[in-house]
């Protein structure tokens, strides 16, 4: 399965091209065609998952699967470490960042960390530094806020050296599902993750390669607490 726009019949069209050298006796170049094919195959596709139907879960909203893709840190925030998080967390309230770094081979589409109401997009432009490390101040980024039962939840999308162009599918009043997708950021990035702190407790680590949509972030504190 893969993006939209992504269809079959331009894929076919895409291989006609990329055969034609070889029966021409171009092989090499019929080859080197064949493998950016081949790239932008891999890098386009949109895989299903196996959502968790538990209550009071937050999801990886990015894969980090593949090479150096990973969960590289984790940190608490507040409403006035950046600008952005005065969208996500109210005056005085702390919140956890999970940062997961993509490389250009993962899948690059993000989901719903969790079920609510999108309240807030915003598009910020910026540099295209390398995405490793902390670089969600400078690099080009694109907010998502998402209202859900347990509060507002943040998605951030950051481009990075190779990738160009960050892509939304929801706006402002679509009320998605956790798991949903919600955009994707072409050829290598990272997907910052902003819960409530006092709500939930983190159930991944630092090094951790999370699944979009599979992989249990965090869990609702009160939830644990059932007996």
């Amino acid at each position: 399965m893969f993006v939209k726009g992504i269809t079959a019949k331009k894929i076919g069209i895409l291989l006609t091209i990329a055969i034609l050298p070889f029966f021409l006796g171009y092989f090499f170049i019929s080859f080197i065609f064949l493998s950016i094919i081949a790239f932008i195959m891999q890098f386009f596709r949109d895989p299903k998952r196996n959502i968790p139907t538990e209550a009071g879960v937050v999801v990886a909203p990015a894969d980090g699967k593949i090479l150096k893709g990973k969960i590289d840190f984790m940190k608490i925030v507040n409403s006035t470490d950046d600008p952005l998080m005065k969208h996500i967390l109210k005056d005085g309230e702390k919140g956890i960042l999970i940062s997961t770094f993509m490389s250009p081979f993962d899948v690059h589409v993000q989901r719903a960390p969790v079920s609510g109401k999108i309240v807030k997009t915003q598009y910020y432009p910026g540099k295209f530094k390398i995405a490793m490390g902390d670089v969600s101040t400078e690099n080009e980024k694109n907010l998502i806020v998402i209202d859900s039962e347990y509060g507002k939840i943040g998605v951030i999308q950051i481009s990075g050296f190779v990738a160009r162009r960050i892509v939304q599918y929801v706006n402002v009043g679509d009320t998605v599902k956790i798991g949903d997708r919600l955009g994707m950021i072409r050829f290598g990035s990272r997907v910052n993750l902003i819960i409530p702190y006092d709500k939930f407790k983190v159930m991944v680590f630092e090094g951790e390669k999370p699944t979009a949509g599979e992989t249990i972030m965090a869990e609702l504190v009160e939830e644990m607490n059932v007996t």
